[in-house]
């Protein structure tokens, strides 16, 4: 067997396509995030996170610890940046 014996490992085409597949890869996982982060919101999305909000501050006052009132801050935040208006 010589060390140039193609039926030995991949070979160039089989690297090649290895590697073509695994940039298609990418590209594809990038292109569905950005289109899942810039999709219009709808109302029925606005409605469950305002729930989410509203369970979170209940969820605080009940605990009182610290942390979990930052988390509800930051839902608010992320909110008005998705939505333009409070909660």
């Amino acid at each position: 067997m010589s060390v140039n014996d193609e039926s030995v490992g991949l070979g160039r085409r089989g690297c090649l396509g290895l590697l073509l597949a695994g940039v298609a890869f990418v590209v594809l996982t990038f292109v569905g995030l950005i289109y899942v982060m810039t999709r219009p919101q709808d109302s029925d999305i606005e409605a469950g996170e305002r729930a989410a909000i509203e369970a979170c501050w209940k969820s605080a006052q009940s605990t009182e610890r610290s942390f979990t009132e930052e988390s509800c801050k930051e839902m608010e935040k992320q909110f008005v940046r998705k939505f333009e208006r409070q909660p």
